[in-house]
C-alpha cells in the first residue's frame, strides 16, 4: 500500500466516522443542538465549546444527512490532496476563521452546520490541485465554486439552501476565502486524487 493510499483511506474513514456523529447528533434532537450551536451571547460568556461543536450540529436530520454525504464525497475526491494531518490542520484553522467571521464581520446570533467548513476544505484542495498539477477538472470545479459564491453574495442564496439563508451565504464565503489561502501554502506531500486521473 502506497503512502498516498494510506492518506486516502484514513481521510475516508475519518469522514465516515464524523458523518455518523453528525447524523447521531441530529437524531438526538433540539436540546443537543441548542446546547452545542454557536451563539454570539454564549461565546461572549465563555461557552467556548460552541466554537467547535456548532460545526457538527444541524438544523434537522435532512440538513445533517446532506452535509454528511458531502463530507464523504469530498473525502473520496480530495482525500489524497493533502496528508490527513494537513486536512486536520485546515479544519481547525477553517473553524476558527469562520467563527471569527461570524463574530466580527456579521450580526448573526446563532449558527449550526458543516457547510462553511466543507467549502473551506474543498477550496483548499482544489487550489492545491491547480497549483501542483494545473488540473483541468479542478479548474472547472473552481469556476463552478466561485460562480456559486458570487451568485450567493449578489443574487441571493441558492434555491436549495433552505431557511436561515443569510447564515449560509456568509459562512460559505468565509470558508472559501480561508480555504483558498490554505491551499496556496506549499506542502511536501505531492497532491494526487481522482480528479487528476480524469484530467
Amino acid at each position: 500500500m502506497t503512502p498516498q493510499k494510506v492518506f486516502f483511506d484514513r481521510a475516508l474513514i475519518m469522514s465516515i466516522i464524523l458523518a455518523s456523529l453528525i447524523v447521531a447528533l441530529a437524531i438526538s434532537g433540539d436540546v443537543t443542538r441548542d446546547t452545542l450551536q454557536w451563539t454570539r451571547s454564549g461565546v461572549k460568556h465563555g461557552e467556548w465549546w460552541r466554537v467547535i461543536t456548532a460545526h457538527v450540529v444541524h438544523l434537522n436530520l435532512f440538513h445533517a444527512m446532506l452535509n454528511a454525504v458531502v463530507l464523504i464525497l469530498l473525502a473520496a475526491l480530495f482525500g489524497r490532496v493533502f496528508t490527513l494531518a494537513r486536512h486536520g490542520v485546515h479544519a481547525i484553522i477553517g473553524i476558527l476563521f469562520i467563527d471569527a467571521g461570524l463574530i466580527w464581520l456579521g450580526n448573526l446570533e446563532w449558527y449550526v452546520g458543516l457547510s462553511g467548513l466543507l467549502h473551506a476544505l474543498a477550496a483548499a484542495s482544489v487550489v492545491r490541485l491547480i497549483v501542483d498539477r494545473h488540473d483541468r477538472v479542478a479548474w472547472g470545479v473552481a469556476m463552478f465554486g466561485l460562480g456559486k459564491i458570487v451568485y450567493e453574495n449578489t443574487v441571493g442564496p441558492m434555491p436549495f439552501s433552505g431557511r436561515e439563508t443569510s447564515v449560509v451565504t456568509d459562512v460559505h464565503l468565509f470558508g472559501v476565502v480561508i480555504g483558498m489561502a490554505l491551499g496556496l501554502i506549499p506542502t511536501r506531500h505531492r497532491s494526487s486524487g481522482p480528479l487528476t486521473d480524469v484530467a
